[in-house]
């Protein structure tokens, strides 16, 4: 029998016919939390199980596709039940479901398996396992793992019995990769440490490089980071950041608009 063959046949068995609903009817706060992970669909898969009349039915498409062959399906059944969300949770099958996803290099999947093990949804957490996911998930094309992975490098841990340290160069360096990549949190964060010099000598030039294409790519942080630094320096770039930044919905430049306005 194919690899394929014994795919399928697996997947014929881990998949029920029918899913559960969740144990209480979903709320408007809950209906706004997504949950950890990420869908292959994104927002697509979102919008059309928050408008589905019919989860059974969206869920009988999703196991077609899934044992069709399609990996995103596969990732996405396994980001639901991982989440239980639209229907119950079952953690244990959203692992199996992620795994064989991932290991078909799915980046959504390794992504998602780095949530579980960091969040600990049915297994207990490890902060190692999560980073080696997320780091799978880099390496395979999803830039976001590494803001994910400069995130995690910095965070101190208050369990005991979570092995971790705490690497704030390497955290950098994570930053650093997915500010090379293209991105955008990852270029905001890098330029924030060049301009304070936190964890890496301090450079100016090359913090306002990074500090702009994060701000073009709507961090609204990188716009108002420029602002504060330009506003005792230069009035005319001050001011163009600042604007940028009350366009992207800053309030924080928007009271120094604010304030100006008082002072003129």
């Amino acid at each position: 029998m194919s690899a394929a063959s014994n795919i399928h046949s697996l997947l014929a068995r881990l998949l029920p016919e029918r899913v559960i609903a969740p144990p209480a009817p979903v709320g408007r706060r809950q209906r706004l939390f997504a949950g950890v992970g990420l869908p292959s669909q994104r927002s697509l898969l979102v919008n059309r199980l928050d408008e589905a009349s019919d989860l059974q039915a969206v869920y009988v498409d999703l196991r077609r596709q899934a044992l069709q062959g399609s990996v995103a399906a596969l990732n996405d059944l396994g980001w639901i039940w991982l989440n239980g969300k639209y229907w119950r949770a079952d953690t244990e099958l959203a692992g199996h479901l992620l795994r064989m996803a991932a290991l078909q290099g799915n980046a959504a999947a390794w992504f998602n398996l780095g949530q579980q093990h960091y969040f600990g949804k049915g297994i207990e957490p490890s902060y190692v396992q999560a980073a080696e996911c997320y780091r799978q998930a880099f390496e395979r094309g999803m830039l976001h793992a590494a803001a994910a992975l400069g995130d995690l490098y910095e965070e101190e841990v208050c369990d005991g019995d979570l092995d971790w340290q705490v690497d704030l160069v390497q955290a950098y360096q994570w930053f650093l990769r997915g500010a090379e990549r293209g991105e955008a949190r990852c270029r905001f964060e890098v330029g924030y440490r060049l301009m304070h010099g936190l964890y890496v000598e301090a450079d100016l030039k090359a913090a306002l490089y990074w500090l702009e294409l994060a701000a073009a790519a709507g961090v609204v942080q990188a716009a108002e980071e420029l602002a504060v630094h330009f506003s005792s320096r230069d009035v005319v770039r001050y001011q163009e950041w600042r604007d940028r930044a009350v366009q992207m919905g800053s309030t924080l430049a928007l009271t120094m608009k604010l304030e100006d306005q008082i002072q003129s």
